[in-house]
């Protein structure tokens, strides 16, 4: 089985084919597979689907088995001269003129990728251009080499359906076409008509037996396939379920972006990230200004429309690969920036107020404008040994704090005092109009 860089799948090499990819239950499968027995040919599109999925199995396989058909078919020429020393000439000519220009082109079809869901018919094909000229050889040979050329077509027969990974009905045509050839090639000899009579009733068994197996291998193939077509469904069932699951757990229902554990998670990767590779993270943590008076006067209803409007427009600001936008608790929201400093991030700030602002949701009962604002805490570190993640959403909340003391509708950035040990904070407010 050949390991591609897709994985081997009974959808395809590339997953799912989208227009077929219709979910497919338990009973419909075992109904498709059982529904006769005897034909062992799967209903609609999944036929063609095992097709293609036996096409992809198998093609390194037969390739390789074809080359090495290729190989000793050419060297077989050196046992014909061999054995018939001056009387080979004739079947050199069969065997090098007519048989293996014939299979080089199979060889050729063999390789080529747009015969993958073709090899079965190919490798029936080379059976019996192989009969053909084996079988033509065995007319002109002397008669007491007739018996050897015989038993090497009736060996050719036989390994080409047991090794061939054919499925049983492109085996069993491979086998009427070997009696068909021999018929209207070997019969009409009629001196040794009860030898060759004999011959093709030995074959003739053989190849039953060989196609019983054949038959046998086919259904096993195909239980096989519907086996992994449902564990695959079932597996991407379980993904889409996981994936269903994570979005409870670290989705805001509300607002659509990420919750409090979420914004914990990415937080606590950020920071290791930040600590491991040297560079600065910075929080912003936000907060609707007013917000219990607007709850007051426009009801519990447009209140939450009103935390949805803030957490998209600020997730539509805020867009680098990395950054998180995330709801922290009732109208608080907290942003992660890695990689940048403090006044990177406080340029980011006033962009995310400027833009609520913009939004000019009408707040008559607010103190700080007539339309919503927020107030931004920032605060950036570059993490190492001796601080924690939490360490840096305590200096964001406390200069959130600063900002809504100091008259909302603004930003305040935490800055760590100059000449005392104690952590004061930049008293002059970052105001965003």
């Amino acid at each position: 089985m050949e390991n591609s860089r897709h994985s081997l799948s009974p959808e395809g090499p590339n997953g799912p084919d989208d227009h077929e990819s219709q979910p497919l239950v338990r009973s419909e499968l075992h109904g498709q597979f059982y529904v006769n027995r005897m034909r062992l040919r799967f209903a609609g599109g999944l036929e063609d689907r095992y097709r293609r999925y036996c096409g992809l199995r198998d093609r390194r396989y037969i390739r390789q088995l074809v080359n090495i058909l290729v190989a000793l078919y050419a060297l077989y020429g050196l046992f014909d001269w061999l054995l018939l020393g001056a009387q080979v000439e004739p079947i050199l000519k069969i065997r090098y003129a007519m048989g293996l220009p014939g299979l080089v082109s199979i060889w050729f079809l063999v390789h080529s990728r747009k015969f993958d869901s073709y090899l079965d018919k190919l490798v029936v094909l080379g059976l019996f251009w192989l009969s053909v000229t084996t079988l033509t050889m065995i007319r002109v040979v002397p008669d007491e080499a007739k018996g050897l050329y015989l038993i090497s077509e009736l060996a050719i027969i036989m390994a080409g359906l047991t090794i061939g990974k054919m499925r049983f009905w492109p085996a069993l045509t491979s086998g009427l076409l070997f009696v068909v050839s021999y018929l209207l090639i070997l019969m009409p000899f009629g001196g040794v008509f009860s030898f060759l009579a004999y011959y093709l009733f030995l074959s003739v068994g053989a190849i039953g037996l060989c196609l019983l197996a054949q038959y046998s291998s086919d259904r096993s193939s195909r239980r096989e396939f519907l086996q992994k077509l449902l564990i695959h469904r079932k597996n991407q069932q379980l993904k889409k379920l996981n994936s269903r699951l994570k979005d409870l757990a670290e989705v805001d229902p509300l607002t659509g972006i990420g919750n409090r554990r979420s914004f914990d998670q990415v937080l606590d990767e950020e920071w290791r990230r930040a600590r491991r590779r040297g560079y600065n993270l910075a929080i912003l943590m936000c907060d609707i200004d007013f917000f219990k008076s607007y709850n007051d006067s426009f009801g519990h209803q447009q209140g939450d429309l009103c935390i949805q409007q803030v957490a998209q427009c600020m997730k539509q600001t805020v867009r680098r690969p990395g950054d998180l936008v995330a709801r922290y608790g009732g109208e608080e929201f907290a942003v992660i920036l890695p990689a940048l400093d403090k006044e990177e991030a406080a340029n980011v700030a006033r962009v995310i107020c400027q833009s609520v602002r913009d939004l000019r949701i009408p707040h008559p009962t607010s103190h700080a404008n007539e339309f919503v604002t927020i107030s931004v805490g920032v605060a950036a570190v570059l993490p190492d040994e001796e601080s924690v993640a939490s360490d840096l959403v305590g200096l964001a909340d406390e200069a959130l704090y600063l900002a809504k003391k100091n008259g909302r509708n603004r930003i305040q950035v935490y800055r760590p005092a100059v000449e005392s040990g104690q952590k004061l904070m930049d008293s002059s407010p970052k105001s965003v109009g």
